[in-house]
């Protein structure tokens, strides 16, 4: 089966524009942000975004190249490491951000905000590396007239 590259340009979409909006947060300092409910929560919902968006990019890529099928992000996860989709390094890295996803679905009330904080800080760096990686590796492997300007 083909993989729909419109698809994982969307996904990639949602990334980017959720880590730049993350970004322009994170220019302030953690005091700052810490004392803003608002600033946190709309913090956890990119994060539940960015999430969700490599976890179906994992699924979709998953199905249509390995025809493999999956019950969640955090299985989607686990199998696009045993695939391979991306370097295990990376994957591993990511991991925790889908296990945190369903931390932040399923009862966010528990979450520590200054370790979240801390966690999206160093995990910036990781979404963006992914981006850069999946556009590598399925996108710019196309003729021109198929690329996306995503990486632009």
């Amino acid at each position: 089966m083909l993989i729909d590259i419109d698809r994982i340009e969307k996904y990639l979409n949602d990334i980017t524009t959720e880590v730049y909006d993350v970004k322009s947060i994170l220019n302030e300092p953690d005091e700052q942000v810490l004392q803003n409910r608002h600033v946190i929560k709309s913090l956890k919902y990119s994060t539940i975004v960015i999430a969700e968006a490599i976890g179906s990019l994992f699924q979709h890529i998953l199905a249509k190249k390995h025809s493999v099928a999956v019950r969640g992000y955090t299985e989607a996860f686990v199998k696009a490491k045993e695939y391979r989709i991306v370097s295990l390094e990376l994957i591993e890295r990511l991991l925790p951000f889908a296990m945190f996803r369903n931390m932040l679905v399923h009862q966010y009330w528990r979450v520590n905000d200054q370790l979240f904080l801390k966690n999206i800080r160093e995990g910036l760096r990781d979404f963006e590396t992914f981006v850069k990686k999946i556009n590598e590796l399925y996108i710019n492997q196309l003729p021109d007239s198929k690329r996306s300007r995503l990486s632009e």
